[in-house]
């Protein structure tokens, strides 16, 4: 596999199953997360599990909260923006960009300190929320071809009879005339059945949605020495998917065909539970070894699903016909990977300066997430597509090993941060890992503070509109994306 087409390589697709189906996109979607919910540890790279003194950690390495001698409130709202430039592989010069911005709400944290005396000296407790994962993007790639999706129709109906086609697929395919079986034998033709030229496409695409997390924590720090912390979490999920696909034919050159557009519309709302254990040992005066667990995320999902389909052609006069699929419901689970943190930090002091520095080293393996669509609808069809999911589990996903490093320096009430992180992908054939580069700063009074963070993500990835049996008609897009985004935490001691 070519080592661009990375994280989310079939990001979006339908597999080949009758229907609106679940698949490895959604596993890999909600197993991949973000530790930056303030925006100092935003600004830091979100390296911050031998660290402590701030809200975030909480998703990182729950001892941290022991950090806290007095009680806390923090509050981040941001602004996140999406650059995507993606084109055809087979159409270079048809580049296209496209451009999103949005207000978020990332962070709001509450720590209750206390010094509980004898050898503890703090035992601290903390809830909040935080942003764990952003789905927003737009996307928009034109070009000229070879192939069509009426293959991929076709090929989504063939071996059944009319009344047996999925309501999604299929059926919008039959009903408009965009497939049709004059031999009635169950094999479907297309109008592009003798036709091996380009075809001019297109298609618009718009995400939105993430993760939302709300915690619970409890740290405290023994013999100013050893600190612990266990969090409970539970997110919620939400995206929303509407995709708009069209093809045309721009230089009139296949007979009967005029024009075809394809929409699918996508709600997902999920909710699980999870929880956190993590330690901190000082095994020098200025020195931190640290390691975090974090479970599996049990979650649960309900997908509401929609589509329609309009096919324009010529048989000797123009003809247009639409149809609207129902409203699909379907309800599954998605177990994601656990993960462990391994973490290493060291603070500083020279005259008027402090600050520290901080490595992360995260190892998650994906082959451990699971799913399961027998828990709502246990038919045959159900089970045999949840043993296919598992299976490309474990054939196509592998282990991750992420690093993160970070710092900061202050300087009486200033303070200046910066972060680089390489994340992995998913995928087990490929060994490329996104970059994240961050920075930020801020400045503390004894009772109020604020601080601004940065970070601009590189993602490259390879997808796929449709997905036919003759992979060289796949018309495969190649994206790159840029993800900014910009915090602001107000905290107020207390």
């Amino acid at each position: 596999m070519n080592r661009f087409y990375i994280l989310f390589i079939l990001l979006v697709t339908l597999a080949v199953r009758p229907g609106y189906s679940q698949n490895l996109t959604d596993v890999v979607r909600w197993s991949t997360l973000d530790y930056a919910g303030t925006a100092r540890t935003l600004g830091a790279g979100s390296s911050f599990g031998a660290m402590g003194g701030d809200f975030s950690v909480i998703n990182i390495n729950p001892a941290g909260i022991a950090d806290y001698r007095i009680s806390e409130f923090t509050f981040t709202p941001s602004l996140r923006s999406s650059k995507t430039d993606a084109y055809f592989v087979k159409d270079l010069a048809a580049n296209t960009i496209t451009k999103g911005t949005r207000l978020g709400l990332d962070n709001i944290g509450f720590v209750v300190a206390k010094n509980p005396g004898s050898n503890w000296t703090s035992s601290n407790f903390a809830i909040g929320y935080s942003r764990t994962a952003d789905l927003q993007r737009k996307l928009y790639v034109e070009g000229d071809v070879p192939g069509s999706i009426t293959r991929y129709f076709s090929e989504q109906a063939n071996g059944r009879i009319p009344d047996e086609l999925d309501d999604f697929i299929a059926y919008p395919a039959y009903n408009t005339g965009a497939i049709f079986d004059f031999d009635d034998d169950n094999y479907y033709e297309t109008d592009f059945d003798n036709y091996d030229g380009a075809v001019r496409r297109s298609q618009n695409i718009s995400q939105k949605g993430g993760v939302n997390e709300l915690s619970l924590a409890w740290a405290g720090e023994y013999k100013n020495d050893l600190s612990m912390g266990i969090s409970i979490g539970v997110p919620f999920s939400t995206y929303e998917e509407e995709k708009t696909y069209n093809e045309s034919d721009a230089g009139d050159d296949i007979p009967a065909f005029n024009s075809l557009q394809y929409s699918e519309r996508l709600t997902t709302t999920g909710v699980g539970f999870n929880f956190k254990a993590g330690f901190r040992y000082r095994i020098a005066q200025r020195i931190r070894l640290a390691g975090a667990f974090h479970s599996p995320t049990w979650n649960k999902y309900t997908d509401d699903y929609s589509s329609s389909m309009t096919y324009s052609y010529n048989d000797g006069e123009n003809k247009e016909y639409s149809y609207d699929s129902p409203d699909g419901t379907f309800e599954y689970r998605i177990t994601s990977p656990w993960r462990a943190i391994g973490s290493l930090g060291t603070t500083f002091t020279a005259g008027d300066l402090v600050g520290f520095v901080n490595a992360d080293v995260e190892y998650l393996d994906y082959t451990n997430a699971s799913y399961n669509g027998t828990a709502y609808d246990n038919s045959n069809e159900e089970q045999q597509w949840t043993n296919l999911v598992n299976n490309d589990i474990q054939r196509k996903l592998g282990t991750a090993t992420n690093l993160r490093l970070g710092g900061e320096i202050g300087y009486r009430n200033l303070r200046l941060r910066g972060g680089y992180s390489w994340e992995r992908t998913a995928f087990n054939a490929d060994d490329f890992y996104n970059n994240k580069v961050s920075f930020g700063l801020g400045f503390r009074e004894d009772n109020f503070f604020f601080d601004l963070g940065f970070r601009t993500a590189f993602y490259s990835e390879g997808y796929n509109p449709y997905v036919v049996l003759d992979s060289d008609l796949d018309p495969l897009v190649n994206i790159k994306t840029t993800r900014s985004r910009a915090a602001l935490t107000l905290g107020f001691k207390f």
